[in-house]
């Protein structure tokens, strides 16, 4: 029974890959900024999970947060970070505060998480995986700052991998489009009624992270029917 940590994990995709990894055996360190919804995720799934409320855009919060993963489950093997938000609207409308919070939440967590990572099992080996979106390879209107955000978190993910080329630890960078959750509920500019749902898109996911004897994914790319 492995440990893993996940990040964004109170709702949404974070939610079901939590479920998906209890199901298959491992124990989850379980990270998100509403710790309600963590609590709830605690009452479902027992001990195999602990919550720990953070906001990981913010250096400190990140050093406590896994500080704590580590005391209740020892090194993660795997940590996959799914925290993110989105803010929607043609350009000129954005306001200071909400560039801010999509650049903080989506950018600045994911560098902070992977530094954090590669100090604690950088050497050891194991999975470091990470959340983009379709939106980190196309322009799509209303969509500016978030794509601006996941076209960031590319650029350094991809610069951490050149970096990590003969390490032990792996990078997998996936590539979900829309998915149905509360995400998309301060836009109007989608229909989300037809996107595809957590719980599909994390098991994809959690099958392509099983990495084999010879081979592991690198990359996974999923669209929607």
């Amino acid at each position: 029974m492995g440990h893993i940590i996940v990040t964004g994990a109170g709702s949404g995709l974070g939610r079901a890959l939590t479920i998906g990894l209890v199901e298959r055996g491992h124990q989850v360190s379980m990270m998100g900024r509403r710790y309600q919804r963590l609590q709830e995720q605690e009452e479902l799934l027992g001990k195999a999970v602990i919550g720990i409320a953070a906001d990981l855009a913010h250096h400190e919060e990140v050093d406590v947060a896994f500080a704590a993963a580590v005391e209740w489950g020892g090194l993660p093997e795997l940590v996959l970070h799914c925290a993110g938000v989105g803010e929607f609207g043609p350009v000129g409308v954005y306001t200071a505060e909400q560039i801010r919070r999509v650049v903080e939440s989506n950018l600045i967590s994911t560098i902070l998480v992977a530094q954090q990572t590669v100090r604690l099992i950088g050497d050891k080996g194991g999975v470091l995986a990470n959340v983009l979106s379709s939106a980190a390879q196309v322009g799509k209107a209303n969509e500016s700052l978030y794509c601006a955000s996941k076209w960031g978190m590319r650029g350094f993910l991809e610069s951490l991998r050149a970096e990590l080329k003969g390490s032990p630890l792996r990078l997998v960078n996936l590539y979900p489009s829309g998915i149905r959750s509360e995400f998309w509920d301060n836009s109007d500019h989608v229909d989300s009624s037809g996107f595809m749902t957590p719980e599909d898109a994390a098991a994809y996911m959690l099958d392509a992270l099983e990495a084999r004897s010879s081979c592991h994914v690198t990359d996974l790319f999923i669209g929607r029917n």
